[in-house]
């Protein structure tokens, strides 16, 4: 894997094209349903707290040149630290994607069938997640080269559309919201963020350029900015109706005179998220086995991404019925468990950098 390094502008992409549109498609109607028109506040306060996290995380590839994260650790805790640290990992990563996963079965299902198509037609999906998996970090950076076109388009088209339509009082007073709605909305909504994570894994996994980190961190808030726009022109559309529009990519746009004029344009609009989603989606999972490959031995690169796959496939069609209180659940229990990952760089500042003789020795 070292040897085949991403770019970074990979690792911007992997943010712009993947982690963005998942946050399109349930997020924004469930802050409005918390902080009304000020959901783009309750947004924002995540983007936040995971960019702060970010440019910690572009300090620590300073600090440790040309090392993975992997290889901190061990030189701080040993193989066994590491192991643990590769599980834990692991398991946040699948925790991460399974939310998503199953507002995709359902996102799929409202755009494209009329009617309820069963389970088993989503379950090929786990298959193409195991292959994009195997391909491992450069494959999903070059993924994110193509991708990053249908996101941006499929935005671009759906904001044109409802920008005709849009009614900009619907989001006055900008501030008039009790930050405790905010707040509560930020807590909320808060398991959609939490994309720090990403870039601490791919230390080591990229190449070093000039101005790195600013291109990283300026990556990673254009994708904040370009969401809270998207937010803003969701409320302006609908006002207080917003928080009734989960799936929001297929309902925003519609009512423009360009769709009733030529036919549902829309739709290739949001072919084009649903697209880039599905990546987004599996990208959880595609960190998930590489945590694997590096907590135990396999014989096979294959194995790793059939045990994560076939894990969050079981749970999936064990659970996808109880999609509302499993959220509920999440939101309540494992929000403070994904901020206690999220905040782990804050450890690894102050570890001691180990010189070029050190590494050598160590590994």
């Amino acid at each position: 894997m070292n040897n085949d390094k991403l770019y970074v502008r990979q690792i911007c992409f992997l943010f712009l094209a993947f982690a963005l549109p998942v946050k399109l498609v349930t997020m924004p109607a469930l802050a409005a349903r918390f902080a009304a028109e000020a959901l783009w506040a309750s947004a924002a306060l995540n983007f936040a707290f995971d960019g702060i996290m970010v440019c910690i995380i572009c300090f620590l590839a300073k600090k440790f040149p040309e090392q993975t994260v992997f290889e901190i650790v061990e030189g701080k805790f040993g193989k066994a630290g590491k192991t643990i640290f590769a599980v834990a990992f692991s398991f946040f990563f699948l925790l991460k994607g399974f939310l998503p996963l199953i507002e995709h079965r359902f996102f799929i299902e409202i755009a494209l069938y009329e009617t309820t198509p069963a389970l088993w037609i989503f379950l090929p999906v786990f298959l193409f997640s195991a292959f994009f998996s195997y391909k491992g970090l450069r494959g999903a950076g070059r993924t994110a080269d193509v991708a990053i076109w249908f996101t941006l388009a499929g935005i671009i088209v759906i904001a044109a559309l409802s920008v005709s339509v849009a009614d900009f009082s619907n989001v006055l007073p900008l501030i008039d919201v009790p930050f405790s709605k905010i707040a509560e909305g930020t807590l909320n909504t808060s398991l959609w963020f939490f994309d720090s994570p990403y870039l601490l894994f791919c230390l080591g996994h990229f190449k070093s350029e000039k101005k790195q980190t600013p291109k990283i961190v300026a990556a990673y808030f254009s994708m904040a900015a370009i969401t809270l726009l998207y937010m803003l022109i969701l409320q302006c559309e609908f006002g207080a109706l917003t928080e009734r529009q989960f799936f929001s990519p297929i309902k925003m746009g519609k009512y423009s005179v360009s769709v009733s004029n030529i036919g549902r344009v829309d739709y290739l609009a949001v072919c084009a998220i649903i697209f880039s989603c599905l990546f987004g989606c599996c990208l959880p999972l595609v960190f998930s086995t590489f945590c694997v490959e590096k907590a135990f031995r396999f014989k096979h690169k294959i194995k790793p991404c059939l045990i994560v796959n076939s894990i969050i496939a079981l749970f999936i069609v064990l659970l996808e019925d109880y999609y509302f209180p499993i959220r509920t659940f999440f939101q309540q229990y494992f929000t403070p468990v994904f901020v206690a990952f999220t905040l782990t760089p804050l450890i690894v500042l102050f570890f001691k950098s180990a010189d070029k003789k050190e590494r050598k020795c160590a590994f």
